[in-house]
């Protein structure tokens, strides 16, 4: 029994290096720099939802105040989903700071999720 466990231990171990060298060292396939593309038009009044909806979730989860201001600049990429990567500027108070935000989109199934959001 003992030793089943010690090959079981070995086998992971021996298993995560190969499965991240396959992976080219990406943590996450939303690492990938090439798979994303850019958002050409901030100003549009979708990519400006996602932008408010972000700011949202950020101050229902952390119990802050901050003030959707803008989309500054952004990169959306399709998996299973759109993946939304956004800069934000939002207010606090009578100070204005940008704020990367990640929010998975998939309106089919009216799923939307923020799955990232930190000062720029």
């Amino acid at each position: 029994m003992k030793a089943q466990k010690y090959c079981f231990y070995l086998l992971t171990l021996l298993i995560i290096p190969i499965y991240a060298t396959a992976r080219g060292g990406k943590h996450s396939g939303l690492d990938a720099l090439d798979d994303w593309q850019p958002i050409t038009n901030v100003n549009d009044e979708a990519v400006k939802k996602i932008g408010q909806f972000a700011v949202y979730e950020y101050n229902r989860n952390s119990n802050s105040n901050l003030v959707f201001d803008k989309v500054v600049s952004g990169e959306s990429r399709f998996s299973d989903g759109t993946y939304y990567r956004l800069v934000l500027a939002a207010k606090n108070g009578a100070k204005t700071r940008n704020y990367k935000a990640i929010v998975f989109d998939q309106p089919w199934s009216y799923t939307r999720k923020l799955t990232n959001f930190d000062p720029a």
